[in-house]
């Protein structure tokens, strides 16, 4: 009985820490940071204002738009905490996790080739990451690796086999 009570406490603190972080990514503005402009909005207009407004804007900063990831995962071990099906939080699944980011941020980067775009978009991994690889790969050979890792990350993430995955999205899969 006392761990059903802990696994709904971590739920229902998972599942606010998530909304707080979807709600200050929906709202963020720019002006709200000092350092973006030399006049911000006074009190800041996002949603989790200054918290929400900080928060947003550096994983926005580093992730670009894959930071919408780390809300939904968040939600989804809320839910699986309410459901009494702890998930196991090892270390594969954490390193899953931040591939995840990279890989995706890095996939809408190969994608921009206009510098401002692809640093708001993208963010600054994935900018660097993403120009890093087409220099070197060209951009087919960056979509290759980074879809490959993409998808590789979303199996440990999830803990699912890939094809168990694709068969579940996509339909029945027939190789050969």
């Amino acid at each position: 009985m006392r761990e059903k009570r802990l696994n709904e406490i971590k739920g229902i603190c998972f599942l606010a820490a998530g909304l707080i972080i979807l709600a200050s990514l929906i709202s963020f503005d720019h002006y709200d940071l000092s350092f973006y402009t030399s006049h911000p909005n006074i009190p800041p207009k996002n949603l989790i204002r200054t918290f929400g407004a900080y928060l947003a804007g550096i994983s926005l900063y580093l992730f670009g738009w894959s930071s919408y990831f780390i809300p939904v995962f968040i939600l989804w071990l809320g839910v699986r905490y309410l459901r009494h099906d702890a998930p196991y939080l090892s270390l594969p699944r954490v390193f899953g996790m931040v591939v995840l980011l990279l890989s995706f941020s890095s996939i809408i980067g190969i994608s921009i080739s206009n510098p401002a775009i692809k640093f708001s978009r993208a963010g600054i991994f994935g900018g660097l990451i993403s120009d890093f690889a087409f220099n070197y790969f060209g951009r087919p050979g960056g979509y290759i690796l980074f879809i490959t890792c993409f998808i590789v990350a979303l199996g440990l993430v999830t803990e699912e086999l890939v094809l168990g995955l694709f068969a579940r999205f996509g339909g029945n899969i027939r190789i050969f």
